[in-house]
């Protein structure tokens, strides 16, 4: 009973660690430190903060093993302190920064009322779901593409290896943010086009991300909703990350849009399937967010059925995460 009673009060408590976690990393604590050791009163005055504060804070930073105290109270980066950098392998900062800030955490504080209602906890506090919010406030999203962005190179790497593009000539990312999927699969191809739709705030950036993987000259960006009409001149639509965010009704029927004009349509996205509980968390995340949702493999196959398509195969392509390749119906 007394571990019962110590994991409920870890659980219960544990919004402060997550927001000790992120003040860390909102006033960049990781990278002054990667200069070099340095006081509490030193990272004060760079951060330009309360010094008796910020000694509070980083004492909880070092019981939860950011940093470590040396001679003369300088302060030192540990190995998992550095993950909290923006410019390192594995870097953390973004989705710290984004779970702690008040569009993310806000709206957790509505779980209640999402559960009771089945509304959007997000939506009933900004007015609008997240995508739309993002839109119309500048900068708000800014914090989730760069982590969004660093995700989708590694997705995109394993699209590339699942599909066979050699029968194709152009592909379609609907939903496809800042195009880092887009350019690594255009990459690996080169006798590939592609086309990238998504939100204006979506697609700021995209044409830097796509300069970078040299294929800009053969990638157009089209800042528009999709969920009012795609780009007509694919072959291939790839919705990676993005039917999970929306109903079933509203994934059918973005389904249905692609194979409309395309061969083909690639889903990507993770099954629930003996899910632990992060994957069930992020289901919750996605009801509080945008009224989506995780499926189960059962799930997807009858959510290409609604939207009059033929699932061909699926397979995975990394831990969770599976592709699914369809086609219309004849």
């Amino acid at each position: 009973m007394t571990s019962d009673i110590a994991y409920l009060r870890s659980v219960a408590l544990g919004y402060r660690l997550s927001q000790a976690l992120y003040v860390f990393a909102e006033l960049g604590v990781a990278d002054l430190l990667a200069a070099g050791p340095a006081t509490p009163d030193a990272l004060a005055g760079r951060c330009g903060v309360h010094p008796p504060s910020l000694r509070r804070l980083l004492r909880v930073a070092g019981a939860m093993g950011l940093i470590i105290e040396g001679p003369g109270g300088l302060q030192e980066l540990t190995d998992r302190g550095r993950l909290l950098r923006k410019d390192v392998e594995g870097s953390q900062w973004g989705r710290v920064r984004a779970v702690g800030e008040p569009w993310h955490w806000g709206p957790w504080g509505r779980l209640l009322e999402t559960v009771s209602t089945g509304k959007s906890a997000f939506e009933t506090e900004h007015g609008a779901n997240s995508f739309d919010y993002f839109d119309r406030t500048p900068g708000a999203g800014d914090t989730m593409m760069s982590r969004v962005t660093d995700e989708a190179r590694v997705r995109g790497a394993a699209i590339a290896d699942a599909f066979d593009f050699s029968g194709s000539r152009h592909l379609v990312d609907v939903g496809g943010g800042r195009g880092a999927i887009l350019g690594v699969v255009l990459s690996r191809h080169p006798h590939l086009r592609g086309t990238l739709i998504d939100l204006p705030y979506a697609v700021e950036g995209a044409a830097s991300v796509l300069d970078e993987l040299g294929v800009a000259d053969r990638c157009d960006v089209v800042a528009g909703d999709f969920r009012s009409g795609v780009p007509t001149d694919g072959d291939v639509y790839l919705l990676s990350a993005v039917v999970h965010s929306w109903s079933d009704d509203d994934s059918a029927r973005l389904i249905r849009r692609c194979l409309a004009h395309g061969e083909r349509v690639l889903v990507v996205d993770e099954v629930l399937a003996d899910a632990g509980l992060p994957a069930l968390l992020k289901d919750l995340q996605l009801m509080v967010f945008s009224g989506g949702r995780l499926r189960t493999m059962e799930e997807y196959e009858s959510l290409f059925a609604r939207a009059g398509a033929r699932l061909l195969r699926h397979q995975v392509i990394r831990p969770g995460e599976l592709l699914f390749e369809g086609e219309a119906r004849r």
